[in-house]
């Protein structure tokens, strides 16, 4: 049982290349929790030594604020399964398996969740024959994502063919697994869930016209309206959807389905997000406020949820 004399761990940064905006969550979080008068102690990931310091501080519960490798992909979901320390969110198979979107894609589809033409390739089987295999499977233009990483890091948006090569070389130096996709050329939403329940719909609208990672975290860069300004047969299917992708991947806790209509208006699943920006200006936030919850009792809510044997 969680309550206001439990000792909550929130733990941030770490090794990834997401850790400086993983503190800014975790800072958020600490302080919306602490604003409701829970008893809350700010921790620096530190993998290696991760379960001492834990005991140290004698944690009680842990409000995972980890973003990226180590701690979205199932890494300090089974260490806490094994310390028996109750942590919010998915569990160690449902946490790797929407971090990694090569499996999250075969996971999804093969549930019949909409995605677009895909492909994963492999560094170790050469720039120049995945190359001349993706120029005979898709047309202009393609999107390389590397297959474990967040925040749009490593993306290539590849427009022509004499820049394949290049970018695939680009996104092979941030990892030798990546998934291609055909370029959808729609809209861009996100479509929180909550324990099994969808949120309001949020649409991105980066002003540059691509959200990437300075579209994502630069000031004035993106406007966000929500709830989205689209039809209601719309928004139900997108929240479907996204309620679906929440139970095929067995998640746990908030997660945020990003997606992207095609030429028809269609949506499409872009990827699963298992602990997404908390920030009070983040997306989830956001969706849940118009959802009449604020940033504070948002973070409780999710508090309440954690847990050990998780999937």
């Amino acid at each position: 049982m969680i309550t206001k004399n439990s000792i909550i761990g929130v733990l941030m940064g770490g090794v990834s290349g997401e850790a400086e905006i993983s503190r800014a969550t975790g800072k958020a979080i600490a302080e919306a929790l602490s604003s409701l008068g829970y008893h809350v102690v700010p921790m620096e990931y530190d993998p290696h030594h991760v379960v001492e310091q834990l005991r140290e501080k004698k944690v009680d519960v842990v409000f995972l604020a980890l973003h990226g490798k180590y701690g979205e992909d199932g890494t300090i979901q089974s260490v806490l399964e094994l310390a028996g320390i109750p942590y919010t969110g998915s569990g160690v198979s449902s946490s790797a398996i929407t971090m990694d979107k090569i499996f999250s894609m075969r996971v999804m589809k093969q549930a019949g969740i909409p995605m677009a033409d895909s492909m994963p390739v492999y560094l170790r089987d050469g720039v120049e024959a995945t190359a001349e295999k993706l120029l005979a499977h898709f047309s202009f233009p393609l999107v390389i994502k590397p297959a474990c990483e967040g925040s749009t890091i490593g993306i290539e948006i590849v427009r022509k063919a004499e820049d394949l090569v290049p970018a695939l070389e680009r996104a092979f130096h941030v990892e030798p697994r990546c998934l291609v996709e055909a370029f959808l050329d729609g809209e861009e939403f996100t479509v929180p869930v909550f324990e099994g329940k969808a949120l309001p719909v949020i649409q991105i609208c980066p002003h540059s016209g691509t959200y990437d990672f300075h579209s994502k975290y630069t000031k004035g860069a993106t406007d966000y309206l929500c709830p989205a300004p689209i039809s209601d047969e719309l928004r139900d299917k997108m929240q479907a959807i996204a309620v679906k992708a929440f139970q095929v991947c067995e998640c746990r806790g908030v997660v945020r389905f990003d997606m992207r209509t095609d030429s028809k208006g269609q949506p499409h699943v872009l990827e699963a997000n298992s602990i997404p920006g908390m920030t009070a200006t983040s997306l989830v936030p956001k969706s849940a406020a118009a959802a009449g919850t604020d940033f504070p009792h948002l973070c409780e809510k999710i508090l309440l949820g954690a847990s050990t044997g998780k999937i």
